[in-house]
C-alpha cells in the first residue's frame, strides 16, 4: 500500500499542533494518517534499506 497523499499533511499538523515542550510519539503521528502503519516504509534505514513496510508479494 502506498501512503495517502493526505498523510504528510496530518503528520506535519501533528507536529505543528504538538506543543513544543513535548515529544511526539510516533505511534500518534501514525495514528493520525490514513493509511495508518501500511504506509510506513523505510523502517531501520540508516542510509540503507534493511526493513521495508509494507512487504511486497514479489
Amino acid at each position: 500500500m502506498f501512503i495517502h497523499a493526505y498523510d504528510p499533511v496530518f503528520i506535519a499538523e501533528k507536529v505543528a499542533f504538538t506543543p513544543i515542550n513535548k515529544t511526539l510519539d510516533i505511534n500518534d503521528a501514525i495514528t493520525a494518517t490514513v493509511t495508518g502503519i501500511e504506509g510506513v516504509g523505510g523502517i531501520e534505514t540508516r542510509g540503507k534499506f534493511r526493513l521495508g513496510l509494507p512487504k511486497t508479494p514479489y
